[in-house]
């Protein structure tokens, strides 16, 4: 009888170790990039627009243009939305 609950054992902590393993997995928190995090430190949204084609993620948008261009001339990249009267400098959320 001491086997068979020794087995019984065995086997729970096998069965929660595979269940923690795939939470884990599944709810692993993502580690923000550098511009990311500056984003949200300075007050700002992390999200998406179209911007030109040769913008990449969180483009400076105090300056004109980065996403000015036609939708067949632009691609989905990150941006940081700071909200009215501000403007993401490439580093940090500023006043327009």
């Amino acid at each position: 009888m001491s086997k068979k609950i020794i087995l019984i054992i065995i086997a729970i902590i096998v069965i929660a170790g595979i269940g923690y393993w795939v939470y884990q997995s599944m709810v692993a928190s993502k580690e923000l990039t550098e511009k990311e995090q500056a984003c949200t430190d300075s007050g700002g949204t992390a999200t998406t627009s179209l911007c030109c084609r040769a913008t990449s993620d969180y483009p400076n948008l105090c300056l004109v243009g980065p996403c000015g261009c036609s939708s067949e001339n632009s691609h989905q990249v990150k941006i940081c939305d700071c909200g009215p009267d501000k403007c993401f400098n490439g580093s940090e959320c500023v006043s327009e």
